[in-house]
């Protein structure tokens, strides 16, 4: 191996690991009459300890390596990765796995298909899962009509009209914002609507505000002052303070002391009646304009939130329950987006429409929001190796898990199967983790796996790379530095995977480039509480128990729609080893994803050899960044 390749090469236990040229060193005894066909040239023999990783990167290691086998069974974790950083990017190849005096005829390996159970999963719960694809594609569409009008950011240490304080909102006051967005998610910096709202709860860090419009329904379809009281004192004591640790001070560019959710009518109106994927609420980077380049701009840090609407009067009907429930969990994702925008650009000086968040990684810190408000509202904190029983001990922490917590296990569950309900022989690979081609939210159905992705590494690296020890914004970890040095990107205000690297680096000192980060990611999500002691704890998650957690889902009642289908929702394909294994895989993996086999024997271990190429038998190409994982786990 080259220096370079060598320094790639992770391993977790090297204990029992032996790497020989081809030829040198293997202890196998000759082979019997009569001769098997010669074998294939392999660049590197392993012979893994149990909890042993390693990845190759190295082209000729990554098309033909050789397991050693033994007398005892033996599983090895094989992950075959795009570490392309390219988004839309596809990688096509096959896998023949062989042991070392099989016949020469090679029978394709099967995936064990599971059904989808009967029933489906609470229409709630499928709403709440779709709405993103609509949010973000309204705030693209923002973004690209600010380019058009070339809209100013409002900079307050400069401009005239946000440097002019204003008296925070009291409880009872009427206030008069600006919207220009229209059906079909059309929007406008020209000829925004004006709406009138009345404020419900006037706290220290937050202000709800509710549409006059609501008005005209009966009492019993809207939400009571009591309610709003709760809302609010959600909003101030929990998502506040937890997003502001994580992610940084608003820049309050209307000096008004306050962060605004408006409830509105006009929400419920981008939602036509009947239609399942609502729009919940969202955050528009028009409203951190300046009010003379963009007519349409508020000039100043508010969401906007869809509100009951039991009898379709405006759009979709939206349960007052359902409302309530929506509220918490969308504004925490939504201020992110804001806190994000605002670090880069109003604060950090930086371009709104260059230097703001790649689609992946700003979604994925701001569904790591929901999480770290359900464990601040629950009473719980990072790295406790937490599963379903007990973040659910009791009636009110359910209730918190369902507002805060669950979705984000949807879509992780969604993006281990590789979507649903569709068939799932990709796993992982299926899912487009980086984006579509441009690097945006993919839409649809591929949106909840691209989510998934997101939210799991994010956490994943405030488990590994955030600051250990106590007295930080939640118990068990002072994570949160970590997540304010991603949420400005340093100095230069660095974007995705380049922003990953330079955050670890400086909160953590590490200097991994993300062909190393990526293999420990994608180990985890098999390894997680699932392999022998001595295993690398890079691939363990510490705040989940993954397993326990979709086990437990996947017992309860809830566990009637995919992805809670199986007691765990990544299925590797399965080879089983012994002395006539021949058998050959094909697979297409997305960028920055990899694909998941299990290679497995019950009895003695066969030596076994590897090779991964492309359709027609070649290297893969180098555009993929092709690299191989193995864990053996048994």
């Amino acid at each position: 191996m080259r220096p370079r390749d060598e320094r790639r090469l992770l391993a977790a236990t090297m204990a029992g690991l032996a790497l020989a040229a081809c030829g040198g060193g293997t202890t196998d005894p000759p082979p019997p009459p009569p001769p098997p066909p010669p074998p294939t040239s392999t660049a590197v023999t392993l012979d893994l300890a149990p909890g042993g990783l390693v990845t190759l990167v190295a082209p000729d290691e990554v098309r033909a390596f050789r397991l050693t086998g033994g007398e005892s069974p033996r599983t090895y974790e094989v992950i075959i990765q795009s570490a392309s950083e390219a988004p839309g990017q596809t990688m096509e190849g096959r896998v023949r796995v062989r042991a070392e005096r099989a016949a020469a005829s090679v029978t394709p390996a099967r995936t064990a298909q599971l059904a989808p159970a009967p029933g489906g999963m609470n229409r709630d719960l499928r709403r709440r899962a779709s709405w993103f694809q609509r949010e973000r594609l309204l705030r693209e569409r923002d973004v690209e009509e600010l380019v058009r009008i070339g809209a100013r950011p409002v900079r307050p240490d400069l401009d005239v009209s946000a440097a002019l304080a204003k008296a925070s909102p009291r409880l009872g006051d009427t206030l008069s914002f600006r919207i220009g967005i229209g059906a079909n998610l059309t929007v406008n910096c020209r000829n925004p609507t004006v709406i009138r709202g009345e404020v419900r709860y006037a706290g220290e860090n937050f202000t709800v505000v509710e549409d006059i419009e609501f008005g005209t329904q009966p009492d019993v379809d809207r939400l009571s002052a009591e309610e709003f009281e709760t809302i609010g004192r959600q909003l101030d004591e929990v998502v506040y303070p937890m997003n502001v640790a994580y992610f940084g001070e608003p820049a309050d560019i209307d000096n008004n002391g306050t962060v605004i959710a408006l409830i509105t009518a006009e929400v419920n109106r981008l939602t036509p009646a009947g239609d399942e994927s609502i729009v919940a609420g969202f955050f528009l980077a028009r409203d951190l304009t300046s009010r003379s380049s963009c007519p349409a701009s508020n000039e100043g840090e508010i969401f906007y939130l869809v509100g009951p609407d039991p009898d379709e009067d405006y759009g979709a009907e939206i349960s007052l329950r359902f409302a309530n429930a929506l509220t918490r969990a969308t504004v925490a994702h939504e201020f992110v987006h804001l806190l994000n925008t605002q670090q880069r650009v109003t604060i950090g000086g930086g371009s709104l429409f260059n230097d703001r968040e790649v689609a992946w990684l700003d979604e994925g810190t701001a569904h790591l929001a929901e999480e770290i408000s359900g464990l601040r509202s629950s009473g719980l904190g990072t790295r406790a190796n937490l599963d379903l029983a007990t973040i659910t001990a009791s009636e009110e922490q359910l209730t918190h898990f369902n507002h805060f917590l669950l979705l984000n296990f949807i879509r992780f569950g969604r993006f281990l199967r590789g979507g649903c309900p569709t068939p799932d022989s990709e796993g992982p690979a299926a899912a487009h983790a980086l984006g579509s081609a441009g690097g945006e939210d993919p839409g649809g159905v591929a949106s909840l796996a691209f989510r998934g992705f997101a939210y799991g590494f994010v956490r994943w690296l405030g488990d590994q790379f955030g600051e250990a020890g106590s007295g930080g914004a939640l118990p068990g970890s002072r994570e949160e530095g970590l997540f304010r040095e991603l949420s400005s990107g340093g100095p230069a205000h660095a974007r995705g995977i380049s922003n990953v690297e330079q955050a670890i680096r400086t909160v953590a000192g590490s200097n991994l480039q993300w062909e190393e980060l990526l293999p420990l990611y994608l180990a985890s999500l098999i390894a997680d509480d699932h392999t022998p002691e001595g295993t690398d704890p890079r691939t363990q998650w510490r705040t989940w128990n993954l397993r326990g957690v979709y086990g437990q889902l996947n017992d309860s009642n809830l566990g009637d729609g995919c992805p809670f289908t199986r007691q765990f929702p990544l299925s590797p394909t399965r080879v089983n080893l012994h002395v006539a294994t021949n058998s050959a895989v094909e697979f297409t993996a997305n960028a920055s994803t990899g694909r998941f086999l299990s290679l497995a024997a019950s009895g003695a271990t066969p030596d076994v050899i590897v090779e991964v190429m492309d359709r027609e038998g070649s290297n893969l190409p180098r555009r993929a960044r092709a690299q191989v994982t193995i864990l053996r786990s048994r």
